[in-house]
């Protein structure tokens, strides 16, 4: 693998996390590796060790994580939601023309009860 950085070929081995901690032990932490776009988390996985390469030359480190899962939406997931989406359809009522739910049994105006056909 070529250095991203300074060009350089890197050396391959074993990357590997770890969690270091001031205390005796009393809290336990895992580490996980997490990928950020823009500031916004969009995986992660909880593994440890994994494939790295290093670069002799300008001290770039590189993991390649396989089993990542996803944490938000991302790629072509990813959308400008609409909040829009999450409301029900509309119905009138024929009798006073209130605008209401579509799930209402019973007009809260005038009280007209809507039949199922």
């Amino acid at each position: 693998m070529i250095c991203g950085q300074c060009g350089s070929r890197m050396l391959q081995g074993e990357f590997r996390m770890e969690q270091r901690s001031i205390d005796s032990g009393i809290y336990r932490a895992y580490p996980v590796a997490a990928w950020y776009e823009n500031g916004e988390k969009i995986c992660e996985t909880p593994i440890n060790r994994t494939l790295g390469f290093y670069c002799a030359e300008c001290g770039a480190m590189v993991g390649i994580f396989t089993r990542t899962k996803p944490v938000g939406f991302a790629g072509r997931y990813k959308a400008d939601l609409d909040d829009s989406i999450d409301r029900l359809p509309y119905k009138i009522c024929p009798e006073c023309g209130l605008k209401m739910d579509i799930d209402y049994p019973r007009c809260p105006e005038c009280g007209l009860v809507f039949e199922a056909i």
